[in-house]
């Protein structure tokens, strides 16, 4: 289950009435164009319906579904869902007759147990500009995708900065790691810095970390090997890894991005890890849930220890807004805040 983004913030607030234009917000909003999948879009009551958090699903079998649908359901909850739009993309229909009907009044019975009522319960066979949507409710109602290309989710997501993949496939083939030749010579030569910098204080690492943050200001970096094994092995420091947990809320979260991303395909497991789950949560933290996944099963499966990867883990698998995954790590970076400071004020 892909968790839920962050609801759009006071200022970046968008409100729909157009179904249409809701249905082809949704690649923006989960990151790609989803296919054969369930998504439930969630929205605040206030003067008007407010969109809030939206999650995804593979489409699940029927023995599978009812633990699926509920899980879906207690992540609305957890993110303070008051209405809901649940929508099966994929399959093919003869209105009024509509696949997945099945799956759809499991949806619609689990969300009404947790009370949450629904706008509308929707069917679209893929997101595309004018394909035609039904609702499973009112056969009456129906409609056509506008262009997902124009919406206007689309237009403040391309706005933010966020990165919009053509598939889940083009997003997962930007963490996978570069030759293996290229890796495994890095792998030497994070073992050789491990012994040269063994007096390195974390002030020292940390300042040529973000030293290497500022250098991608403008592009991908090109880092060559020797720099890559020092910023790797930089990062495997806790006090350095925990002091990049702030960036993606600073004005330098792009650029941190960036070299978290080129870090990942050319580190070494398990020195991997650190990059992979610094992305994971500058991902979580702007409402990415498949990119943090992905990211996420990079850090564990390269370090399976990483209680920082656990713990996004858990937030991930519990549905946890991105303001309790802020909160749950604060502690941790005041920490090294206090310590990378007073060590460089020596």
């Amino acid at each position: 289950m892909t968790p839920p983004p962050a609801a759009p913030s006071p200022a970046n607030t968008i409100y729909m009435d157009d179904m249409g234009e809701l249905i082809a917000g949704i690649p923006s909003m989960i990151g790609f164009p989803p296919q054969d999948s369930l998504v439930l879009m969630t929205f605040h009551v206030g003067e008007r319906i407010q969109l809030g958090a939206t999650m995804r699903m593979d489409l699940p079998d029927q023995e599978q579904a009812p633990d699926l649908v509920a899980q879906l359901c207690l992540t609305a909850v957890a993110n303070e869902a008051e209405v809901a739009v649940p929508v099966v993309i994929g399959g093919s229909a003869d209105p009024p007759e509509l696949p997945y009907r099945w799956l759809m009044d499991l949806v619609v019975q689990e969300l009404d147990d947790v009370d949450i009522p629904i706008v509308h319960a929707i069917w679209v066979p893929e997101i595309e500009f004018g394909e035609t949507w039904w609702c499973y409710v009112d056969e009456e109602c129906t409609g056509q995708v506008r262009d997902p290309q124009c919406s206007a989710l689309a237009a403040l997501h391309a706005y933010a900065g966020l990165v919009r993949y053509a598939s889940r496939a083009e997003m997962a083939s930007h963490l996978i790691p570069d030759r293996e030749d290229r890796v495994a010579h890095v792998a030497q030569l994070v073992a050789a810095q491990a012994e040269q910098r063994a007096d390195m204080t974390p002030a020292e690492k940390w300042a040529e970390v973000s030293a290497a943050i500022d250098a991608t200001a403008e592009s991908v970096p090109e880092l060559v090997d020797e720099q890559v094994a020092r910023l790797a092995e930089a990062l495997s420091d806790p006090l350095v890894r925990d002091n990049c947990l702030p960036l993606p809320l600073t004005n330098r979260a792009d650029t941190a991005e960036r070299l978290w991303t080129a870090l990942i395909r050319a580190v070494p497991a398990p020195e991997r890890a650190s990059p992979a789950i610094l992305l994971a949560i500058h991902a979580y933290l702007r409402g990415e849930g498949v990119l943090a996944n992905m990211a996420v099963e990079v850090a564990l499966d390269a370090d399976p220890d990483l209680d920082l990867a656990r713990l996004v883990r858990e937030a991930l698998d519990r549905g946890l807004p991105p303001t309790v995954l802020r909160s749950m790590i604060e502690e941790s970076v005041s920490s090294a805040e206090q310590i990378i400071t007073a060590e460089a004020e020596r």
